[in-house]
This record gives C-alpha cells, sequence and structure tokens, in this order.
C-alpha cells in the first residue's frame, strides 16, 4: 500500500538522497519542425536510453515549495512531488514527480498528481503544468494516461553538455477542473 504525507524536513533527507531517478526507455521522441508547426514522431532507442535525474542538488530546495508529498511503501520512500502555484497567472507548476522503479505502475505518479490537483484546486489555479524530456518516454506517456496535454516545447532549455544532444523540453498542462 502507498502512503502520500507532506514532507518532513529534514527527516526525509536522507531517504530523498537515497530515491532513484532513473529510467530506461528503448523509444523517444523524435520533434519534426515545419516553418510553422511542430510533430512528434516516436522513434526506436537503440541503443537504450538510459538517464538520472541528479537529485541531489535538489533535495535540499524541497523545504521552500509550497507543497510537498512524499510517496511511501513498505517504510520506504518511493516517490517524491513539489509544486509552487505562480500568483501572476495562477499556474501550479510541478517542480518535480519522481517515481522509484520500484513504485511505476503501482499508482503512485498517479496518486500524487491527483493530490497535486487537489491543491491547485484549493489554491484557485487554473492548470497544472508539468515538464518533461523528448527522451523521457514513460514520463510523455505517463502524463497523456494521467489528463494532460502537450502544451509546448523548448529547444533551447538544456545545455547540451548536461543531457546530451538531441534532448528537448516539452511542457504539459491539465486544467483544474
Amino acid at each position: 500500500m502507498v502512503m502520500l504525507r507532506p514532507l518532513s524536513w529534514p527527516d526525509d533527507r536522507e531517504p530523498l538522497l537515497a530515491l532513484d531517478t532513473s529510467f530506461v526507455t528503448d523509444r523517444v521522441y523524435r520533434l519534426e519542425q515545419t516553418d510553422r508547426s511542430f510533430t512528434l514522431t516516436e522513434v526506436p532507442a537503440a541503443p537504450p536510453v538510459r538517464k538520472t535525474y541528479p537529485f541531489a542538488h535538489e533535495v535540499n530546495s524541497l523545504s521552500m515549495f509550497e507543497w510537498v508529498q512524499v510517496a511511501s511503501s513498505d517504510g520506504a520512500v518511493v516517490g517524491v512531488a513539489a509544486m509552487k502555484i505562480e500568483g501572476w497567472n495562477k499556474r501550479a507548476v510541478l517542480h518535480h514527480l519522481y517515481v522509484a522503479p520500484t513504485g511505476r505502475g503501482r499508482g503512485v505518479g498517479r496518486a500524487m498528481v491527483e493530490a497535486a490537483m487537489g491543491e491547485a484546486r484549493r489554491r484557485n489555479a487554473r492548470c497544472l503544468w508539468a515538464e518533461t524530456q523528448t527522451t523521457n518516454y514513460g514520463a510523455i506517456r505517463f502524463y497523456e494516461r494521467t489528463g494532460f496535454a502537450w502544451c509546448g516545447l523548448d529547444k533551447s532549455l538544456y545545455d547540451p553538455g548536461d543531457t546530451g544532444t538531441g534532448e528537448i523540453a516539452l511542457f504539459f498542462s491539465r486544467p483544474v477542473e
């Protein structure tokens, strides 16, 4: 059984540092651009893409977020979600959403997104906004399954020295209802 609870700082620091933020995928999305449009095309990744998000340098900033939930199962931390509300446009921004491989496919991510939606609703936000990369096939499919729609991209957001070439930021939005 998975439990969601608010961040308990600094007690959660060490378990969050141990959270496995990696993924492996044999499919990615390639961005195809014309003069005034973009299309995402699913393509095979050979060899498979392996990535770990460098969460260690972000953990200490979690206590400054307006809303953070930690997911645990059998006493182990299996996920975290952090959100801020942008006052000027009333948009809730999901800055972090990580689910350990052991928690994937068990409803952990969905539970965290629904909890974020509930908090966004309580704070009168108009939408929930998330970002991922063209290489994170699993996250893209997850956002689509949980009611988000692809709404934008940024070809220059990531430093190629940090991410490698070809990674493009994709933005997703879900209305708060």
